[in-house]
């Protein structure tokens, strides 16, 4: 997944160029067909496409169930998707409308989602969260060598592996992970997606179709994607560095923060 170019690196302390051979992340292009229409054009990082298909099609909401998957093919610059949903073009104009309006209410679209996960009792420690990070900079092997992709792994409560992806793209790599872990079956409702790119409105949204009720990244949110987060019932953890991250919204799935408030602590 890596292209090697001829470079010229300056050099501020020689005061010249020196021309070198690096290597960057591969990016190819292709254009998704759903039922034979046209649906868009994915450029991405060309590992896990099957993968990548299927998760863009459940947290796009476009699909509900893998089951309504009938077909995936590759032919050259083109993937050729077949449903056994009809009216594909119908649903994505109806998942267009903003979910959240500026009251932080939850559109009708969203309800059942926001009760499930609201609802959801899921706990994680506080070494799981670090755990978790500390696995996906670990894995992240194509970004120690370029600098290049983001990447996302989703995991257990006991820091199991679940999914593991990089891509060029920060939606294409939370896409990839939860499209392999829909292929092998797991709950979504127990796991952590853990990921570098930034918590906005589009990955937090990605997140809650499909039922992940906790999110962490090293990255920032932003102001709609806590927002968001809080409409729908994630929880939502940034800038996970070091030993310390600051949790944003739902503190009460941290089983540590969980059990303080159970003993009435006065911050709760």
């Amino acid at each position: 997944m890596l292209s090697e170019h001829e470079i010229l690196v300056f050099n501020g302390i020689k005061e010249k160029f020196e021309p070198r051979r690096d290597v960057v992340a591969m990016e190819k292009e292709a254009n998704i067909y759903i039922n034979n229409n046209f649906y868009m054009t994915f450029r991405y990082l060309p590992s896990q496409v099957k993968e990548l298909v299927i998760g863009h099609l459940l947290t796009e909401g476009i699909i509900d169930d893998i089951k309504e998957l009938l077909e995936v093919n590759l032919s050259k610059n083109n993937i050729y998707v077949r449903l056994s949903t009809s009216n594909v073009l119908d649903r994505l104009r109806r998942l267009s409308s903003i979910i959240i309006n500026d009251y932080g209410s939850v559109g009708q679209e969203f309800l059942r989602t926001a009760q499930k996960l609201k609802s959801s009792q899921v706990r994680f420690s506080v070494k799981s969260v670090f755990k978790a990070i500390e696995i996906l900079n670990s894995r992240a092997l194509i970004f120690k060598a370029s600098g290049g992709t983001h990447a996302a792994t989703l995991v257990n409560r006991y820091n199991e592996v679940i999914a593991f992806s990089e891509d060029v793209g920060r939606h294409n790599a939370v896409d990839k992970v939860i499209g392999e872990a829909a292929i092998k079956g797991f709950n979504f409702g127990e796991v952590l997606l853990a990921l570098t790119g930034r918590l906005s409105s589009e990955v937090i949204i990605k997140a809650a179709r499909v039922g992940i009720p906790i999110l962490a990244s090293i990255s920032a949110p932003t102001s709609l994607g806590i927002k968001i987060a809080e409409g729908l019932g994630l929880t939502l953890i940034g800038f996970v560095r070091g030993n310390r991250f600051n949790i944003y919204t739902y503190p009460n799935r941290i089983e540590e923060w969980a059990r303080l408030c159970n003993d009435s602590y006065k911050g709760c």
